[in-house]
């Protein structure tokens, strides 16, 4: 049997000191960096900070990101081998009939798969809830839709990004629909929702013209994200004399496919690769308008981030875009068949009508506050995880 790794919890006041067990214990396919993974790791941190014992769990390496647990929350590695590990299997269900959590908590498929079979005949069963992080199969790997819906019967309880994401899974007469909820991304409003001052001078950094209108995206260089929409038009636009500027923030292995075309497209002085950063807000802050190109999408924590930094946006119809915005109030949504003939036109019209762009900036800054703050994400996922509910043995 795998051993299980454990970082003890230290005693702290926000810890319930009559609680025998766990509240939830995440489990997770690895730590390294990445969307899914970092919004579970604060998620764990940020419920911690509100009293509930909390532990983390992962199958594999990397741990890039167990630096950012804090100690409050437990972490145990399941030294995971193999397609599927019988004896990472057992591990965790050793750590389930150790720490008693109330709820076990998969994030994403391949962990589902983990926790469904780890609980089945455990003495005292936890809720076990799937947070679905996948909307679209890849090519040649959709027979998996059938295995996870399989899989996914034995859950208590299923969460999705958004609406679209669950209708995806779920049709309208599907048993499990009833025992699915919603939970949207969230944004730190404290932390995105300041003021874009000193734009000119961050211009100035990264040696962009006070004047130019700069279009902007964040996320991974990679294939999926589709950032070669955005060099040509902006090779567009600017051979029309227009004073436009790209900055990508984010890294990958598109990067030098990128930098290829702009050099192609002769716009490599009016294109800025940041590299991946910790902190996105400098950049943010010398943008005019946030465009995310992707060919699949849930819901996006970088678009997020954009409209509490005031910013207009320009979405592929990917995942929840729909459900994030509405098209012409706080930005735009295009097919992505489409991007290539639209976005130099939308950018070109956001460029020259100040008044709209000003518009949409403030629309899209007031719908990240009234519907996707981290506070109410997190009070979500505190409410369903504090829910006494009886458990359904599906």
């Amino acid at each position: 049997m795998a051993s299980v790794e454990a970082k003890l919890d230290r005693d702290t006041a926000s810890r319930p000191a009559d609680s025998d067990g766990l509240d939830a214990l995440f489990v997770l396919n690895n730590l390294g960096v990445g969307g899914s993974e970092n919004k579970i790791v604060r998620l764990a941190n940020a419920l911690s900070g509100r009293g509930m014992r909390v532990g983390v769990a992962y199958l594999n390496e990397p741990t890039t990101l167990l630096k950012n647990i804090d100690s409050s929350v437990a972490t145990f590695f399941l030294s995971r081998q193999g397609r599927f590990s019988l004896e990472a299997n057992a591990a965790l269900r050793q750590l389930i009939e150790q720490q008693c959590p109330r709820n076990v908590v998969s994030v994403n498929l391949y962990p589902a798969l983990y926790v469904v079979t780890a609980t089945r005949w455990v003495k005292h069963r936890p809720r076990i809830i799937g947070l679905m992080n996948t909307t679209e199969m890849r090519r040649g790997a959709r027979w998996k839709r059938g295995f996870y819906t399989h899989v996914l019967r034995y859950l208590d309880w299923t969460v999705y990004g958004c609406e679209l994401q669950r209708d995806a899974w779920l049709s309208a007469n599907s048993p499990m629909r009833p025992r699915s909820s919603v939970i949207y991304n969230g944004v730190d409003l404290n932390k995105f929702s300041a003021a874009r001052t000193g734009a000119t001078a961050q211009r100035a950094q990264y040696g962009i013209g006070e004047n130019a209108f700069v279009v902007g995206t964040v996320g991974r260089l990679v294939a999926e994200k589709n950032q070669l929409p955005l060099v040509d038009a902006v090779a567009d636009l600017r051979a029309t004399g227009a004073d436009v500027h790209l900055m990508l923030v984010g890294d990958g292995a598109l990067r030098a496919t990128l930098e290829q075309r702009a050099a192609e497209r002769g716009i490599s002085s009016a294109v800025t690769f940041t590299g991946a950063l910790q902190d996105v807000r400098a950049a943010l802050k010398v943008f005019d308008v946030f465009v995310l190109p992707s060919l699949s999408e849930t819901f996006s924590n970088a678009a997020l981030e954009a409209m509490a930094m005031q910013l207009p946006v320009i979405l592929t119809r990917t995942g929840g875009a729909a459900e994030m915005i509405e098209h012409g109030r706080e930005g735009y949504i295009v097919d992505v068949a489409d991007l290539p003939r639209q976005l130099p036109g939308l950018l070109n019209q956001l460029r020259l009508d100040n008044m709209l762009r000003t518009r949409m900036a403030a629309a899209a800054s007031m719908r990240a506050q009234r519907e996707f703050s981290w506070e109410g994400m997190l009070t979500a996922y505190q409410n369903m995880l504090g829910a006494d509910e009886a458990v359904s043995h599906a």
